[in-house]
């Protein structure tokens, strides 16, 4: 009898626990996503950016909050200022490595200082690059996604790069490397893990941009299943993305340079379905009482000083601002554009020059001109190079360079010592006239020699007609730039361009 009723209470127990365990797994589970997109190496917080120190420091208060909260990025994270640019890339990722991000996928610009590079990076990261649709000899380069139980939720985290990396990063640094449709590798990602998450999460540097194919929000329309797209390239807002946005998915952004930390609340029903999310931005304005991780900051500004003798040289003077706004030198040309065209003149003693505006990566305030200043207007480490161009060939280029009008785009051309006639409003490839060089009309018989940046004559943002017309190196962008405001001594609207 003692056996039975023994036998009876360790059935009953074992109920109890059976039951108390499928209370647990029942219940709501919350899940945070903190997400940044196209830093471009601003890891330094200022007025209006956040920086790696701040970041850091939500992270943990959100974490605090709740466990269940994971920091990841969406691309063009390892490449833009100086201060990453000196080694690499190294000092943000082991920044990245302190911070704690569980995931990122790759930015076109990530692949600037070439495929080699970037896999050394991939193996310094304390994270995981999620990419499903970059291939090498046939095989994926990186892993295509991950599938983590969080509190009891299996989500999949899967990532996808913008096939626009073939051409806006510098082709030659990526031979070999492509760049596979996303929408057809998300469905092959789907197929392959279907059954096995119960959210979906992707990790996207696609953008919405229109002169972008596909965009994230046509992304989302042909897959509907997805949950979030997290999102990059484009330097969108989660504002004017919203106002986009007319999918059952949610996408999210927070324009660029840090400016914003994306914030995605997730709930999990006890069906294990996503009962509401939710997304907001964490931004200077709207927090200020966040307070930099002091831990963090320390080892920025040690960073920073190692660099600053260096980069803090006064190359000149402007009388001018300079103006280097993304939305302006990506659809008109500006006094800083035909600066930077002119110096490269001024180095190469070429007929032409052309600066892509998506080369152009800040403004420059009147007064002094610092090195600092300069690698930050043009942080690519591009250098110049000059080849022969027929006269019959210029009509291509330009209707290539404004092709994409009026979308701001990067490989919008900023000249010197040519000027052409623009009716946008004309079909693409048939917008441009009237071409001038010296204030001659073009020669279509003339080889002209054409000074521009190696990205470009490796057929970057799409300048194909121009691949393999390279001849003579010169410096890179940057030092060419020194060059010429050092010749200048102050810039002035009248002496900015040069008169051979």
């Amino acid at each position: 009898m003692v056996k039975k009723l023994r036998a009876v209470i360790l059935i009953l127990a074992v109920l109890l626990s059976l039951s108390l365990v499928q209370n647990v797994a029942a219940q709501e589970v919350k899940i945070t996503l903190l997400h940044t997109n196209d830093m471009h190496a601003r890891i330094v917080e200022s007025k209006t950016e956040l920086g790696y120190s701040r970041i850091a420091a939500a992270f943990a208060d959100a974490k605090a909050k709740n466990p269940n909260t994971l920091l990841i990025d969406l691309g063009d994270t390892f490449h833009g200022l100086p201060i990453a640019n000196i080694d690499q890339g190294a000092s943000v990722v082991k920044l990245m490595n302190e911070l704690g991000y569980s995931f990122m996928t790759t930015g076109n610009h990530d692949y600037n200082y070439g495929f080699d590079r970037l896999m050394e990076l991939n193996k310094m990261a304390g994270f995981q690059i999620l990419a499903a649709n970059v291939y090498k000899d046939g095989k994926r380069v990186f892993t295509p996604y991950s599938i983590q139980n969080i509190d009891g939720v299996r989500v999949a985290f899967f990532g996808l790069a913008t096939p626009e990396t073939a051409y806006k990063t510098d082709p030659k640094g990526i031979e070999g490397v492509s760049f596979t449709d996303p929408i057809v590798e998300a469905r092959m990602v789907l197929s392959e893990i279907a059954g096995k998450y119960d959210v979906l999460v992707l990790l996207s540097h696609i953008g919405v941009d229109k002169s972008s194919d596909p965009t994230s929000i046509q992304l989302a329309q042909a897959l509907p299943q997805i949950d979030v797209i997290l999102d990059g390239h484009s330097h969108t807002s989660l504002a004017d993305i919203q106002k986009e946005n007319k999918t059952g998915v949610l996408i999210t952004s927070t324009g660029a340079y840090g400016a914003g930390l994306g914030v995605v609340d997730l709930v999990i029903g006890p069906d294990r379905k996503v009962a509401s999310k939710t997304a907001r931005t964490i931004t200077v304005a709207n927090s200020p009482d966040l307070k930099g991780d002091p831990r963090i900051a320390q080892m920025i500004t040690d960073l920073g000083k190692a660099q600053d003798a260096v980069l803090m040289q006064v190359v000149g003077k402007t009388a001018v601002a300079l103006e280097g706004k993304r939305e302006i030198v990506r659809t008109s040309q500006t006094n800083l554009g035909t600066l930077i065209a002119n110096a490269m003149l001024y180095v190469t003693g070429a007929d032409v020059a052309l600066m892509n505006g998506g080369g152009i990566r800040d403004s420059i305030p009147a007064g002094d001109i610092t090195k600092k200043q300069i690698f930050t207007v043009q942080p690519f480490g591009n250098y110049i190079q000059t080849g022969k161009v027929k006269g019959s060939e210029f009509k291509a280029i330009l209707e290539n360079g404004v092709g994409k009008l009026p979308a701001p785009d990067g490989r919008f051309p900023h000249l010197a010592n040519l000027t052409y006639t623009l009716d946008a409003s004309k079909p693409a490839g048939d917008r441009v006239s009237n071409i001038m060089i010296g204030g001659k009309p073009v020669d279509p018989d003339k080889e002209y020699v054409l000074a521009t940046l190696n990205f470009i004559f490796n057929g970057g943002d799409d300048y194909r007609m121009l691949v393999g017309k390279a001849q003579n190196d010169f410096p890179s962008d940057a030092e060419v730039f020194i060059k010429y405001a050092q010749y200048l001594g102050t810039i002035t609207n009248d002496n900015m361009v040069y008169k051979k």
